[in-house]
């Protein structure tokens, strides 16, 4: 070692020398705590680049205040709810991090936290939202210097002006004015709490759309504010009870959107691939699969048929499109306008849970063809029924006796579809719909095959698309690729997620069928469509919620209109299915490009059976009905839509066993 001690030395001083540029570079961007912390942009481009929104600086609210201006209670809730501990540690806390580090090990990833404010603020203020320990290092030294050159209420003080609080609002003092309408200094405990609890995940936690999630946050800050000495057991319990949801007065910001619904969906997804840190520093453009001319339709078609539909007291709309063959969303409309405060206009109806009415139907019948139990010329029994307990009605309370499953479809029948579902088995039903993709949980009881479970406009789309595609699912995606403020690539969406769910004749059926509703219903389309509307019930003959899925090989659309108030709330509409895809939909459907006009040929797998009057599976064919369909003792088809009030409401049908509400 002796002799070796030049080298050494040199090696030595080569890697101080290093170390010490090093740290000198990453310490150059120190931010000034005395000057206005900008956010960075994130701009949000369509499929052909342009711009749907740009999350600029001009577009946010930001007051820059003094740690004093902040009050008592608002720091105190973010050091409950970011960093118990941010008064005792230094600039990193080893334990945290340690069992951070541990957890990312055993994980096989990077999913664990661990850091205090001050490396946030790092996250935040300097660097990308890069995944890697390279960077995790780079953090961790500016960190240390940040600590070196500033006090910790100065960190804090940065740390509360910059972090991003959804809504447009950037720091406690917009944020507290975003909310509640008050200075930072006038917020109570539970106010106070409840803010601290959206940085985590401000998409995730915004009171608009996941109050129930924000309130969960909120208690955990107070049990926080607890153990930090911030306030006592009996003044926590008080500010839990404090009603918060009627206190927010939430403001739209300055923001200018093309498309604000999609892009508060994009955000969430942000931060589930990134971390909250990346949408609050900013500094990404995000390619999606949005089509901004498709956009412009979908939203001027919700608006005119909300408008159309005011006679029925109809409020809000909603329309997703997709492309089927590649899953990508071209339109995504969450409500007929999303700063209007009186029908809970941010509330983004494509997520949220509601009946599916008669438009559930399909799924039963696919799976019942798909297993050989019927097949579209079996005679069904349209006649008032009890199933175990259940006794479900038609829209029109008449019978039209014996009657074929294809015509059972096309005039959506709810006796027949139950009788299907009870042939099939509910069990199987169910499977078959979550392989299509309905994610919600479905009841087993037989209501669920005409509507009774809900589920959300965004994963019917799923479903009905697996039809559009001829059985094979292709899963929704809406981005494609996402660069930081470099221009690096930080995420590439992977080649399409693909599976067989049925084969194209299987599907095909269902397609033959659905095909004939817009001339039966009247809806006044000028291209071949296939769909299917729902009307659900809330058990007293009152209608929530009116559907319309439509499809053909190059689109895939779920449209829904419905009566709603603000914090979720909303009344009863009389506009069933028909009226929505003769208005709304009739909109969207006729300013489609002319090149989304295709139709499918006749699949491998089909052929006709019964003296060649019906199409079968092949194997099928011999199943041919007896005996004969008796003559329908109601209207004539042409003249159904004129005459009844729709083709897919059930009124108030008997009490089920099980407790949910009857459906259509």
């Amino acid at each position: 070692m002796w002799r070796r001690r030049i080298p050494i030395a040199a090696i030595i001083a080569v890697i101080f020398a290093l170390s010490t540029a090093y740290v000198a570079w990453a310490l150059k961007d120190l931010p000034d705590p005395n000057s206005g912390l900008a956010e960075g942009d994130i701009i949000i481009l369509d499929r052909k680049g342009q711009v749907i929104e740009d999350y600029s600086p001009a577009g946010h609210y930001h007051v820059n205040l003094t740690l004093d201006q902040m009050g008592k209670y608002a720091p105190a809730a973010v050091i409950a709810a970011e960093d118990r501990n941010f008064y005792h540690h230094g600039a990193i806390d080893l334990q945290a991090t340690a069992r951070a580090v541990w957890v990312d090990l055993t994980s096989g990833g990077l999913n664990q936290g661990g850091s205090t404010i001050t490396q946030q603020l790092v996250k935040i203020q300097l660097l990308t939202p890069e995944k890697s320990l390279p960077r995790k290092v780079h953090e961790m030294v500016l960190a240390i210097g940040l600590e070196q050159r500033f006090s910790k209420d100065q960190i804090l003080t940065m740390y509360l002006n910059r972090v991003y609080f959804g809504h447009g609002a950037y720091g406690i003092g917009a944020a507290a004015r975003t909310y509640f309408n008050k200075d930072a200094k006038n917020l109570s405990p539970a106010q106070a709490a409840f803010l601290a609890g959206v940085i985590q995940a401000p998409s995730a936690y915004d009171p608009v759309l996941h109050y129930s999630n924000a309130k969960a946050r909120q208690e955990y800050v107070l049990r926080g504010m607890v153990t930090t000495s911030a306030m006592s057991q009996s003044e926590a319990g008080t500010a839990s009870a404090e009603d918060i949801q009627k206190e927010l007065h939430i403001g739209v910001s300055a923001r200018q959107s093309k498309a604000p619904h999609f892009v508060d969906f994009v955000l969430t997804q942000l931060e589930s691939m990134f971390g909250s840190a990346a949408v609050q520093q900013g500094g990404l453009v995000v390619h999606t699969t949005l089509d901004l001319n498709l956009q412009a339709l979908a939203q001027q078609a919700v608006a005119q048929g909300v408008r159309d539909l005011h006679w029925a007291n109809v409020n809000n709309g909603a329309l997703l499109a997709a492309d089927p063959k590649s899953g990508e969303v071209l339109a995504w409309v969450g409500s007929a306008d999303y700063s209007n405060d009186s029908i809970g206009g941010q509330f983004d109806v494509v997520t949220a849970e509601r009946q599916p009415g008669s438009s559930f139907k399909p799924y039963v019948y696919e799976a019942a063809l798909r297993d050989h139990k019927i097949t579209l010329a079996t005679v069904l029994k349209d006649e008032l029924t009890n199933f175990n307990g259940y006794t479900p009605h038609d829209f029109d309370n008449v019978s039209m006796g014996m009657i074929p499953a294809r015509k059972a479809l096309l005039f959506s029948r709810n006796i027949p579809a139950v009788q299907v579902a009870q042939m099939e088995g509910m069990n199987n039903v169910i499977d078959l719909a979550h392989q299509m993709g309905i994610n919600s949980k479905l009841d087993p009881g037989l209501a669920t095959a005409i509507g009774g479970s809900d589920v959300t406009l965004l994963e019917h789309v799923q479903g009905y698309q697996v039809f559009a595609d001829q059985g094979q699912r292709v899963n929704l995606s809406w981005i494609n690729s996402v660069d930081d403020s470099q221009g690096n690539v930080v995420y590439q969406r992977p080649g399409t997620d693909t599976k067989d769910v049925l084969t194209p004749a299987e599907s095909y059926l269902i397609t033959d069928v659905l095909r004939h509703y817009q001339y039966q219903w009247g809806f006044g389309w000028n291209r071949q469509m296939a769909s299917k509307t729902g009307t659900s019930d809330n058990g007293h003959g009152q209608i929530p919620d009116s559907w319309v899925m439509a499809y053909n090989p190059d689109i895939v659309i779920g449209t829904w209109v419905g009566n709603t108030a603000p914090n979720g709330g909303g009344g009863h509409i009389l506009a069933f299915g028909e009226s929505v895809g003769s208005s709304l939909l009739r909109y969207f459907v006729n300013g489609l490009p002319n090149k989304m006009r295709d139709w499918y040929s006749t699949p491998t797998g089909i052929t006709h059976g019964c003296g060649g009057s019906e199409l079968f599976l092949v194997g099928t064919e011999h199943m041919c009905p007896s005996p004969s369909p008796t003559p329908s003792p109601s209207a004539s088809p042409s003249t159904l839509p004129s005459v009844l009030p729709s083709p897919s409401i059930l009124p108030s049908p008997s009490p089920l066993p099980s407790p949910q509400p009857s459906p259509t």
